[in-house]
């Protein structure tokens, strides 16, 4: 590891003169104290802190560069195949400079057990968190979330200093009506909305609007434009997937149209939507409704049924990249696999909106991005295996 930060002689950004303090941290592995210092001094001589003037610090508080390295160690299986205490192997090891404390604190203040409306799917706050911090939100941000449900992402916008709006299908969630998730209670209280979430939080002054609407139709402008796009689609297991249309069903020719029509109260009729068009169709939104360089952030879920141990991490990478849509007018940022069960997992997700011109006048189409070919991509294969995770995730195993 040092001899990769000579080699590539990486700028540890310290000033001559200043102070250092080196902790050591080591997973599946103890180290003594004596043992620790060992590896402090080999850190020291290895990185020349000596010959740059560099003096050691170990009060926190005044100490100007902190580092910290960390061993990770893995149980090696013996001749028996059993994992074993004795046969470990170092996996990697790190070394990183500290920067500034984070916000762990924040994801206990969003705990869902203490929030006033929450649902079935409701986001994890530290999740809720990082897709934020992935979208580059902040003050001057419109966050939408266009499967809204009880609003946890928009609480981690609202958390970044975004203004937030979202929308959603079921019209009774988004008006505080039907059946609640909560034990013990029936029915959804009236105060049971994402503006009282947010209220909870102080934070109702970033709060626009939530709609009650079908993502499969324009609801929306296209001169409306978000400067971020965060959500979690449905993946029809713990939430049904559904848009609005007709189910075939024949009209009575005994009942009286007009009386039906003056009528208050209307129920629309639900239809299936398929995960495949769910996706392809976010991917169209974001690209109509995105400002220029703004991103795309979302969970994509996965079936895969391969043994993972045969393959690299660059094999898995491309294995995983295949499942994600693509769009021509936006290009791959990143993206992290969340594992769920042995053979289904979640990909977090971040695109960003294409501009035709950047800043140092380079044409996006003529730059090396994710692909070149993302018309191509978008291809019935890639929307039908999209649309085989359900059936997949139901299916027995063999």
């Amino acid at each position: 590891m040092i001899k990769n930060l000579q080699e590539n002689k990486i700028d540890l950004d310290v000033e001559k003169g200043s102070t250092f303090k080196i902790e050591i941290y080591s997973f599946s592995k103890i180290y003594t104290q004596e043992e620790k210092l060992q590896k402090i001094e080999k850190i020291v001589d290895g990185l020349k802190f000596d010959d740059k003037g560099l003096k050691v610090c170990l009060n926190d508080k005044i100490v100007t560069h902190k580092f910290f390295y960390a061993e990770e160690w893995i149980q090696s299986a013996n001749e028996h195949g059993e994992l074993s205490k004795e046969n470990k192997f170092l996996r990697k090891c790190y070394l990183a400079k500290f920067i500034c404390h984070g916000q762990n604190n924040a994801a206990h203040k969003y705990n869902l057990k203490d929030r006033g409306f929450i649902g079935n799917t409701s986001m994890d706050p530290l999740l809720s968190l990082i897709m934020a911090n992935m979208a580059n939100v902040d003050s001057t941000s419109i966050v939408f979330d266009p499967f809204v449900g009880t609003g946890s992402l928009l609480v981690g916008a609202a958390h970044c200093g975004a203004h937030v709006l979202g929308a959603d299908l079921d019209y009774n969630l988004v008006h505080s009506r039907g059946l609640s998730s909560r034990m013990g209670q029936k029915y959804r209280k009236k105060e049971e909305n994402i503006l009282n979430n947010l209220k909870q939080y102080g934070l109702e002054s970033k709060y626009i609007d939530i709609l009650a609407a079908d993502f499969s139709s324009e609801y929306i402008k296209k001169s409306f434009i978000f400067d971020a796009i965060i959500t979690d689609p449905p993946y029809g297991i713990r939430e049904k997937a559904k848009k609005i249309g007709n189910k075939g069903s024949k009209i009575n020719p005994e009942i009286n149209i007009e009386e039906v029509q003056g009528k208050s109260v209307h129920f629309v009729q639900h239809i299936k939507y398929n995960l495949g068009d769910i996706y392809l169709d976010l991917l169209d939104f974001a690209s109509s409704h995105l400002a220029s360089g703004a991103k795309l952030v979302y969970w994509l879920p996965i079936y895969l049924n391969i043994d993972r141990n045969n393959k690299s991490f660059e094999e898995m990478k491309q294995i995983l990249k295949e499942f994600i849509p693509c769009h021509e007018n936006l290009y791959l940022r990143c993206f992290s696999e969340q594992r769920l069960t042995q053979f289904t997992s979640r990909l977090l997700v971040t695109m960003i909106k294409k501009s035709k011109i950047d800043v140092q006048g380079n044409n996006f189409d003529e730059l090396n991005t994710n692909n070149k070919n993302d018309k191509s991509n978008r291809t019935e294969n890639k929307k039908e295996l999209l649309n085989q995770f359900r059936e997949n995730y139901f299916s027995p195993r063999k």
